[in-house]
This record gives structure tokens, C-alpha cells and sequence, in this order.
């Protein structure tokens, strides 16, 4: 299969809005602040542990250490993906 290149990924990665990609997977977030919570789809969330800042265009999960995202990248884990197609 052949490899995508990086500068096609890295411009996907500034023109899409990670809030929208998480919106468009069916993930309510409700404004906390300057950002945006909403339950995490990578783990039973009970609490909105999953926090998006529209204004970097970053996610990070709060309940699982270390999972943190920009656009495309990291949205992948398990059997979940924020992008539906993973």
C-alpha cells in the first residue's frame, strides 16, 4: 500500500478541526472555560474526561495518562476512533 506523504498528512492535520472531527463522530461537548469537554471514546468515561482546545487544535484525555492528539494523529485506539475509520 502505498505511504501517504507527510506534507498531505501534516496539511490534514491543520485544516481539519479536531472539535468538528469529535462533533461529526457523535461526541457532545459542552464549553468548559476556553475549552471543550465531552466523554472520552477510547474508554468507559463516566466523567467528561476528554478535553478539546479548539484554539490548538489539540485533544487530550485526562483519564488515560499520556493520550493526547493533534488533528488526525493518536485518534486511533482499540476499536474506537474519533475519525470512524481509524
Amino acid at each position: 500500500m502505498p505511504r501517504i506523504p507527510n506534507t498531505d498528512i501534516q496539511r490534514l492535520k491543520e485544516e481539519i478541526a479536531v472539535q468538528r472531527l469529535v462533533e461529526s463522530s457523535g461526541i457532545e461537548l459542552k464549553k468548559t472555560g476556553k475549552d471543550l469537554a465531552g466523554h472520552c471514546p477510547f474508554h468507559a468515561d463516566e466523567t467528561a474526561s476528554l478535553i478539546v482546545t479548539p484554539a490548538k487544535n489539540l485533544w487530550h484525555c485526562f483519564a488515560r495518562a499520556g493520550e493526547l492528539g493533534r488533528g488526525r494523529s493518536g485518534t486511533h485506539h482499540g476499536q474506537r476512533s474519533v475519525a470512524g475509520s481509524g
